[in-house]
């Protein structure tokens, strides 16, 4: 459903920053396809023409949603204790900062690199990593995997079927669990008897505790083995 914000209000909230929280919240609602700058200005009443102001195309609105994730974010993680507390510190971070805009997710893996706040906690993870005693390639590829990680834990969470309309995503897990229960017992009884647990998700917490566990939990041995 398209909720148009009166064209009064338009001229004192149109910024960079109010585009891109709009354009964060269309994606969450109705999957990051219907993010344009048309749909945009639709939102706020006004011609796209208004919005180029704030933002040229496309690619760079998209681009700013993707560095948006990574405002402030530096200051939730801690910066001492062991190495691997401060490794899950900062995938935590990275985790509850994605998990406010789920849809858009995918977007900070090309910008986590071209963004201030996104550097700096690059260089942190990967001098956390060095002083542990990972070399470069190691450490390069333990912090990119954890920016992947937290992608992957908030974008496939059993039961959030981000690519859809909010009121589209009932039918489509209600198909998929209808679907998986259909197959024969005989041949697939185990992923039948986890029709449920596939396609939904009881303890949301728990879920994103344990993941990170079982990275944290493969970043120790990996440093063990050395």
């Amino acid at each position: 459903m398209i909720t148009k914000t009166a064209p009064g209000r338009a001229k004192t909230e149109l910024s960079r920053e109010t585009i891109v929280e709009r354009a964060l919240a269309i994606a969450d609602a109705e999957g990051l396809e219907a993010v344009t700058i048309r749909r945009v200005a639709l939102e706020f009443g006004v011609t796209p023409m208004a919005l180029y102001w704030h933002v040229q195309n496309k690619d760079e609105l998209l681009a700013a949603m993707g560095r948006s994730f990574f405002d402030g974010i530096g200051r939730q993680y801690d910066r001492t204790g062991p190495w691997d507390d401060q490794i899950r510190g900062v995938l935590e971070a990275l985790i509850e900062a994605l998990r406010k805009h789920p849809a858009s997710a995918m977007l900070t893996l090309g910008e986590v690199l071209r963004c201030e706040e996104g550097q700096e906690i690059a260089e942190f993870a990967l001098d956390v990593l060095r002083t542990a005693g990972f070399d470069v390639v190691e450490a390069s590829e333990i912090a990119r995997l954890a920016l992947q990680i937290a992608i992957m834990l908030v974008t496939q969470q059993a039961g959030e079927e981000l690519q859809v309309a909010v009121e589209e995503r009932d039918a489509v897990l209600a198909e998929k669990r209808a679907a998986i229960r259909q197959l024969p017992v005989n041949r697939f009884p185990r992923l039948v008897e986890a029709a449920d647990a596939l396609t939904d998700c009881d303890d949301v917490e728990g879920y994103y505790a344990s993941g990170v566990d079982m990275f944290v939990a493969g970043v120790r041995a990996r440093h063990r083995r050395r």
